[in-house]
């Protein structure tokens, strides 16, 4: 089976797992306080971190490899920080969720030979 099959299947529940924060911010804050502003940025940089991997597919280069699989790690490692003040089974989901898009980020994708 190829990588890039599970990996896209991984960014785009990525892009709805931000899209849900998004959408929970009015039922979790009835006020736009300070809280409800880092709520939407946090699920706007779920959005964007998951979208950054659906645009990094359609590059072959290892540099857009290199640069999704650290955007990857960032927000694993984001949701493994977020574990110790909110350990709840989201966390869980959201961190398994980027460690996985970085492993595929970073594994050997075959590339067609350009021919002229």
């Amino acid at each position: 089976m190829r990588v890039q099959t599970p990996a896209l299947a991984l960014a785009i529940i990525g892009v709805l797992l931000g899209a849900v924060h998004l959408a929970l911010t009015p039922l979790a804050y009835a006020d736009w306080t300070i809280d409800a502003l880092w709520f939407v940025g946090t699920g706007l940089a779920i959005v964007l971190a998951a979208a950054a991997n659906l645009i990094g597919f359609q590059s072959s280069g290892v540099g857009s490899r290199l640069i999704v699989a650290a955007i990857n790690f960032a927000m694993g490692f984001y949701f493994a920080a977020a574990w110790l003040v909110l350990p709840g089974p989201q966390v869980v989901i959201g961190g398994v969720l980027f460690f996985a898009l970085a492993i595929c980020s970073l594994a050997n994708r075959r590339t067609k030979a350009v021919t002229s």
